[in-house]
Formats: structure tokens, sequence, C-alpha cells
């Protein structure tokens, strides 16, 4: 079966922009900025992507289009190009420290995983983060569905009119508390992310993209058209973009590179997924700029969406997670024809989410067809799109009977928290996210900048990240630039941030 490539440049572009942006964009940005200082993390988040997550991206991108194969295979080929054996023994370290921090947490499973990742990764090398990429993209996705399903329920409430009804703030509660409501959510949210996958890349993904994606930005123009214009909205505006310098901490900056790595998507293998669908006649480097700006103007917008409206109603911009469930449903009420700007706000919002649930998804999917094989034959798009429907729905039922505590199910906490320790949240869907937000992805990203900055190395591979001919023309010192920061800046920036969750260096 040969494989597929995207039809032009937008194509890819619109598709790679729609898996970065999602609900980091929409719902994680603006709660993070809220929380640590408005303009100030604005600016410094704008720094981070610039420096480190476009650096980070670029080289998921290019091992991707360089093997055209799936993440396992991909990461694995890259390293025996390399000649250089020593840096699989850094990561084994690496891992080895992860390990005894679990076990100081009392963390026992995430401990055990991180002992086995040390064996695996001694015998099969990089291919064994491909594994990580893919089962963190799968647990991802697992309740990032749960939360697309309660987007699509916002949708209904709004066009019916009932998130307008007076204490329709109580609704989310209401709503968690009915596992079988949010079950029918899940499941819808699944099939129309399944339905799209099947449609193979050309034909599902990219024609998917090439329409939702300009949705977004236009529902996005229209709520913002309406949050700017309310009465004292002035103030939000000022508060997004006017950085302080009382404000800029190095905790500040830790929560913005954190962000970054979320928002763009780092560590999943998704740009790696995403990139052997590229064209040789495609420049890798102007298409991750242009993905990171998409992204960033994505983000900064949402904020601009809801900041000034939240101000302009008197509620409070650092309401945390609760922001888009809680607060803004509120403030919606508030505005005259609150219901169509709710409902637009929460369609882009979905648009949002199912781009970014279909990359998740297609990670999967593309291993599952290159590594499944009956009779030597790869595996058929729709049965292991089927089994990854079947066994990634099955896992957000867990998220489904404990989004909000542990008080629906009993039984799950006396199993996960013995087995978690130190790592347990306050139900399973924050236990989770917890555990491959904040670890599995930042091990993941920096074992990529392990393997293309010190196994490949920029020196060998970053003409690659051009289009064919392009190598006599282009500006070397951009290449030598992201060389410098996909080899030093990155891997030191991503230390950094376990250090600070370690409790090694603290903010």
């Amino acid at each position: 079966m040969a494989r597929e490539n995207w039809t032009s440049s937008i194509g890819f572009i619109l598709a790679a922009a729609g898996s970065a942006i999602g609900l980091g964009n929409a719902w994680r940005f603006p709660y993070m900025a809220g929380l640590n200082g408005g303009g100030t993390f604005v600016l410094v988040y704008i720094a981070c992507v610039l420096f480190i997550g476009l650096p980070v991206l670029c080289a998921e991108m290019l091992i991707g289009r360089h093997t055209r194969r799936n993440v396992i295979n991909a990461m694995g080929k890259v390293e025996m190009l390399s000649g250089r054996p020593w840096v699989r023994w850094v990561l084994c370290v690496l891992a080895l420290a992860m390990g005894v921090v679990f076990a100081l947490l009392h963390a026992w499973v995430p401990m055990a995983l991180a002992f086995f990742a040390v064996w695996a990764i001694a015998k099969k090398g990089f291919a064994a983060i491909g594994w990580l990429c893919t089962g963190v993209a799968m647990a991802i996705l697992s309740y990032y569905a749960v939360i697309g399903g309660w987007i699509m329920d916002y949708i209904w409430r709004s066009v019916s009119g009932s998130l307008m009804e007076p204490g329709a703030e109580m609704v989310f509660e209401a709503y968690l508390a009915n596992p079988g409501r949010v079950c029918v959510g899940l499941l819808a949210f699944m099939a129309f992310t399944g339905a799209v996958i099947l449609g193979g890349i050309q034909a599902g993904i990219e024609r998917m993209s090439k329409i939702l994606m300009p949705a977004l930005f236009i529902l996005l123009l229209i709520v913002i058209a309406r949050s700017v214009t309310l009465p004292g909205s002035w103030e939000g505006v000022v508060f997004l973009f006017k950085p302080t310098m009382a404000a800029f901490t190095p905790k500040v900056v830790l929560m913005a590179l954190g962000q970054a790595f979320f928002s763009l998507s780092l560590g999943m293998a998704i740009m790696v997924t995403y990139g052997s669908y590229l064209g040789r006649e495609q420049n890798a480097l102007k298409s991750a700029l242009w993905v990171g700006l998409l992204d960033t103007c994505a983000a900064i917008l949402c904020g601009l969406a809801i900041f000034p409206a939240v101000f302009a109603v008197g509620q409070d911009p650092a309401s945390g997670p609760g922001l888009i469930f809680k607060v803004l449903p509120a403030t919606f009420q508030s505005m005259w024809w609150g219901s169509l700007w709710a409902t637009c706000f929460f369609i882009m919002l979905l648009i949002a989410t199912v781009t970014s649930a279909v990359s998740l998804l297609e990670c999967w999917t593309t291993v599952g067809i290159e590594r499944l094989r009956t009779r030597r034959q790869k595996s058929s798009r729709r049965k292991v799109t089927l089994i990854g429907l079947v066994g990634i729905t099955l896992m957000g039922l867990l998220t489904v009977i404990s989004s909000t505590d542990w008080s629906m199910a009993p039984w799950l906490e006396k199993i996960v928290r013995p087995l978690m320790g130190g790592m347990t949240q306050g139900n399973w869907l924050d236990t989770l996210d917890n555990f491959a937000s904040n670890w599995c992805l930042p091990f993941a990203a920096l074992a990529i900048t392990l393997l293309v900055g010190w196994c490949w190395t920029p020196k060998r591979c970053a003409h690659e990240l051009l289009a064919e001919g392009e190598a006599a023309t282009f500006p070397q010192w951009i290449l030598r630039l992201w060389g410098v920061l996909v080899r030093w800046i990155a891997p030191i920036a991503i230390v950094l941030v376990f250090l600070n969750l370690t409790g090694v260096i603290s903010f």
C-alpha cells in the first residue's frame, strides 16, 4: 500500500497547525495567562515558542520527513544512521534518574515504567521512545475526548438557551455528576474523530483542516469583536498585553515553557507522523514557522476573546481551569444575545479540540498500519482505526466516572493512590494529565533533542529542513542558529523544567 503525501504545503501547514491548536490554546493558555501575570506570561511564552518550541518542532518534522516511517521505526532508523551509541546510554541514565524520583514519590507504577524504559532503551534504543510517544498520545486522547464531549454538550446548551438560565454557572458540576450523559458526549466525539481518520491523509485530515481551520479563526474574530466592544473590556486587553516587571519571575518562565511544549503538541510524535507525509519539495523550516505562528496567534486570540469579556462583567481572570466551563457561561449570561456568542465560542473550541484529537489518533493509526502485519501485509487503515477507537474509548470511561473527584469511583481511588503515590491528583483526569503532560511529554521532547542534536547532529541534517535545490541560496546562519537551539538551548530548558518538577530547584 503506497504511502500518501500532503497534496500541498498549505494543506500540511493547516493540518499541522490544527494538531497544535487545541485545548492548549483555547482552554489552558487563557487560564495560565490569568494565573501568571497576563501580559508578562504572554511575552515570555512567545519567546519560549520562538527559541525552544520551534527548534524541537523542526526536529520532529525532520525525523518524519527523512525516514517516511511511523515514529517507532523513524526514531530507530535515525539512531542507526548516526553511529553514536553513547547518546543511548545518556538517555538510559536520564530514565533511571526519573525512576528514582518516582520511587521517592512512592509512585510505583511510574517507577516501574521508568525502570522498564531503561531496559527498553538499552535494548531498542530510541525506537523505545517511539513506543512512549504512541502510548502517551493514546492516553492523552482518552481524556481529551471526554473534554471534547463536554464541549459538544455545551454547544447544545448554548443553542437551546439553557446555558443562559439563572444558576447556569452550576451546570458544569451537575453535568459531570451524570456519567451517562458524559459518556454519550465521549462516544459522539470519538465517532467524529474516527470518521475523519478513516478518510486518510488527503480525503480525511487534509480536507477537514482546510475547512475547519479557516472557520476556527473566523469564529474567533467574531467572538473577539463582541468581547472587546463590551463596556469595561479595555481593562482585559491591557491585562493580556501589558507586561509588568513585578509579575516577571522564574516561575512564570517555567510555566510559559511548559505551556509552549503543551500547546505545540511536542513529545507526542504528532509532527513526526505528519512530517512523514511531507514531500521533499516542501521546506520543513518554513512550514514549522507557519505552524508556530498560527498556533501562537490562536492562543493570543483566544485570550483576546476571553479576558475583555471576563473583565467587562467583573469576573476573576485567575479562575484557573474553571475559566472556560464555569466563569465564561456566567459572562455570556450578561451579554446581549448571549446564546449566540456562547454558541460561536464553543463551536470554535470544538473545532480546535477535534483537529488535535485527529492528530493524536493518527499517531496510533500510522504505527498500527505499518507494524501490525498479517502475512507480511500491512494492516488496513479501517482495522487499525477501529482498534484504536475501541481501546481509547474504554480508557476514556475511567475519566467519565472520575472527572470531578473520586466519589463516583471510590474503588478506582483505592487502586490509583497506592500505585501513583505522590503523583495522585484530585481525580483520574488530573492524575493521568499530570503524569502524561508534565513528565512523559518533556522526557520524550528531551529524547528528540538528544537524537537530532547529538546523535544525528545539526551539521549533518540541517540541510534536510530545506526543499530540494534550496541549499545554495538559503541563509546558512538560520540553519546554524537552529542547530545551536536544538543542541543546547532546548535540552537545557527541558532539564530545568524537570528540576523544578522534582523540587531540586523551586520558585
